[in-house]
């Protein structure tokens, strides 16, 4: 009988220790549900912040890629209006020689 007895308690023992740990679980499963939810959510906020840097970074090698046509617009410009000035110069000093 003592056998069955010490049976039983141990049979409780293992019972309470399940419960403990099925609300333990429930516990945390509930806990992890809501973190799921809270990085997916962030997982969203980070995927449209990206895509709205990579919009941004077409914007700037966009505005990169005008500035170096200007700046090589501006030296063809300067290139030429030297030239016109050399050519100013140059006739300005043979009509000097003419008079």
């Amino acid at each position: 009988m003592a056998d069955i007895g010490e049976r039983l308690i141990l049979l409780e023992q293992h019972v309470h220790r399940a419960i403990t740990l099925i609300e333990t679980l429930r516990g945390d499963n509930a806990r992890l549900s809501e973190e799921r939810v809270a990085l997916a959510e962030r997982v969203e906020a980070l995927t449209h912040e990206v895509a709205a840097l990579r919009e941004r970074e077409q914007a700037l090698a966009r505005l990169e890629a005008e500035h170096r046509r200007l700046r090589d617009e501006r030296e063809a410009l300067l290139g030429h209006v030297e030239g016109m000035l050399k050519e100013l110069a140059r006739i300005e000093g043979a009509a000097g020689g003419l008079r």
